[in-house]
Order: structure tokens, then sequence, then C-alpha cells
């Protein structure tokens, strides 16, 4: 009998699975070099990998350079062998992707968070869109390894429980166990993390933080989100939130939080909170190269008119900016990460925001002054950088428990 995807990962051995995650991570490798990383002898190597190869998992790709003597064969991951989907639940969309174990992105849809959108009616979406686009890929439904999900938190992570999300239209998302839901629609183990530590993981493992040994994500969007690796380990915060840098209290005397808190950097750097002050300066009388009434103006008008140069937009993103590399520099003095990824909507559309928290934050922060800190904007993935992430999830799952922490 045919085995499921997830049915044949699980049954690998330890030694094989380190094998695996090996040459998947770092590329096409020699049998010489996998006996050297592993302090394994070739005979022994030999035996470990003859069922990843007959499985399918790993196959011979090419020929390697010569270094005297016969040619080495290089052993690659078979990427269309089994499938990945990774999932990402925001407040304002859900995007669905599937990857190879090589976590490229061979099919990519997305839907709008609505007001109708339950979590009934979202895993219905999501169910459907997966089983079609396994299909529209030609791919046995069997070969699909799982399904990661990168989600809003707060959560419940081990019991795959989203607990009580603020800013969701729909209603019903309190206490909502999304790992069984989708567990009991698609037939298929479901992992759930909240969504910058996916795409944390996706960037460390597969992306531009590779041979980085920490690094740190920040999601500036209607929320602050972020996910770090110290040390190839996830960091966790308390309650396991996403949003606990975004919370962090920049002025004690500061603005009211959502959070009951005040002065918080989500108060002043968020799409919420530039959009706020920015049409409260107009309701004073202010002036703004932006032909729309007030109510309507939103956070990409105000990025667009700073790029074209409008003196209260500039302001108020420069402002913005400010605030979020102030905080920015104090969590690097603390994890003092190698690379920091700034990714969403407020870095996406404006590169002002960006390019302001970054000077901020190299200004400020202890390390910043001796240049080693990296910065990208958007990251590897960008745009799929927490379904991608999401996807990594599922892998990681299977080869390295101890990295989800």
């Amino acid at each position: 009998m045919m085995l499921s995807g997830f049915e044949t990962i699980n049954s690998i051995e330890e030694e094989a699975k380190n094998i695996f995650g090996i040459v998947l991570k770092n590329g096409p490798q020699t049998k010489n070099n996998l006996s050297l990383l592993t302090k394994t002898k070739l005979s022994t190597l030999n035996r470990v990998m003859q069922p990843l190869e007959k499985m399918g998992l790993l196959m011979q790709s090419r020929i390697g350079e010569s270094t005297g003597g016969r040619k080495p064969v290089l052993y690659d991951v078979n990427g269309s062998k089994y499938y990945i989907a990774g999932i990402d639940i925001s407040r304002t969309y859900t995007q669905i992707v599937i990857t190879n174990l090589k976590m490229e992105v061979a099919y990519k849809q997305h839907f709008i968070m609505e007001a109708d959108f339950s979590p009934v009616k979202t895993v219905s979406y999501i169910s459907r869109i997966v089983r079609s686009g396994m299909q529209s890929l030609g791919i046995d439904y069997k070969m699909l390894l799982g399904i990661g999900v990168g989600a809003v938190g707060p959560l419940d992570r081990q019991r795959g429980v989203i607990i009580n999300p603020i800013n969701f239209e729909s209603p019903g998302w309190r206490n909502t166990p999304l790992k069984l839901m989708l567990e009991s629609e698609l037939k298929v183990p479901v992992i759930i993390d909240n969504g910058a530590n996916a795409a944390v993981l996706g960037e460390f493992l597969y992306g531009k933080g590779k041979g980085f040994k920490s690094i740190a994500y920040i999601n500036c969007g209607i929320g602050i989100r972020t996910g770090a690796i110290s040390s190839a380990t996830i960091v966790r915060t308390i309650n396991d939130t996403e949003d606990a840098f975004g919370h962090m209290v920049i002025d004690v005397d500061g603005e009211a939080c959502s959070c009951g808190k005040f002065g918080c950097i989500e108060c002043y750097s968020s799409i919420v909170s530039i959009t706020r002050k920015f049409t409260s300066e107009l309701k004073k009388g202010r002036s703004a190269n932006i032909s729309k009434l007030i109510k309507d103006i939103s956070y990409t008008d105000i990025c667009s008119a700073a790029e074209n140069g409008d003196e209260l937009a500039k302001e108020v993103i420069t402002g913005a900016g400010v605030i979020l590399g102030t905080g920015l520099a104090n969590y690097i003095n603390l994890l003092n990460p190698g690379l920091v990824v700034l990714s969403g909507p407020l870095t996406k559309h404006s590169s002002l925001f960006y390019k302001t928290c970054t000077d901020v934050a190299l200004n400020k922060c202890y390390s910043g002054k001796e240049g080693r800190i990296v910065f990208s904007r958007g990251g590897h993935f960008e745009e799929n950088e927490i379904s991608v992430g999401a996807a990594a999830l599922v892998m990681e799952s299977y080869l390295n428990e101890k990295m989800l922490g």
C-alpha cells in the first residue's frame, strides 16, 4: 500500500532525517562532504541514504568538479516528490501557497477577510483552495506532507487554538480550534504558530538568514508583529504572542494603547496610528496634497504623498519611523541579531518609513556603530514571507522539533 507523504517522512530514521535536513538547507552535497559534516563512515552513510533515495526524497542531481580522480556525484532534494501547504491568516487577508520541499512556491492564491469570514467560512475556503491547488498542479493529494499556518495571535500553539485576536472584521474568532478544524477538513497534520515566527523561521532556514546565528523579523502593518531566532531557536514571548515588541513602552506619558498601557510603539508606528495622526492634523487645519475626503484617506495615500514630497505626510511618516527605529535599537541591543528583516505594508509602501527606521536604529544601537547589523527590506520571500514560513514549520516539525521550542 502506498504511504502518504507524512507517513513516509515519519518512517525515516533520525540519522536519515539529519542527512536529508543538511542537503535540504545547504544545497547539493557529495557523499564525502556529508561524511565529513556528520562524522559518519561512508559505509554507514550509504546505508542511511539508501531509503532516502528509494523513497525519492534524495536524488543524484549532477556531477561535481573533480579534485583529482573520478568526478563526484552531487545529491539533492527531489523538489517534485512531496509538497506542503502554507497558510497566512491575517486580519485583512488569507494567503495560501503550495510549496515543494525546497520552499519554492508552485501555487498561490489569496482572499480578503471580509466581515462575513467566520472561522467556518475561512476554513472552508482554505480547504477548497488547497485541494484545487493540488489538482491543478497534477499532484496526488497523498503527496501533501501537511499544512502550516502562520496566524494572528494570541495562540495556544500546542492545541492550535486562536484565542482572542483583535481587529478581525468577522466575529466568532475567539477560542477557535483552527488545527482541529483544518485537520478534520483536509485529513493531513496541521501545525500552527504566529505569523511572525513562521516568517522568521522561513527566512532563517531558506532565505537571507542563512549563515546567521540570530535574526529578527518585524512586520509593520495594522499592528507590529515580531519574530526572532537566537542561536537557531525561536524566541518565545509571554503567552506566545507576536506583538510583544509593538507593546514595548517607548513613552511612559504617551498615548493610550489598545492593550491598556500608554506610550507603546504601536501607538505611533502602525497603519492605524499613522492614519489617525495624519487625519487629526488635517482636522486641526493643516493641509496636504491628497484630493480625498478626510474619512476616505488611507495609509497608502499618506505613504504616496510622503514619497511625492508632501510636508505633512513626510512629518507623520518620519515621526512613526523614529519611534519604531528607537524601539528597534533597544531590541537589537538585547538580542544582537545579525540580520533584521523589516516587512509588511508600511515598509512595502514607504521607502521613507524604512529608511528612517533603519537609520535611527543604527544610530542608537551599540552594535550598529560597529557595522555588524544587516537590514533587509521585505526579506527573500517578500509578500510570501509568512505563508512560505508556515510551510517551513511543517518541514521543521518533521526534522527538528527542538528548534520550534
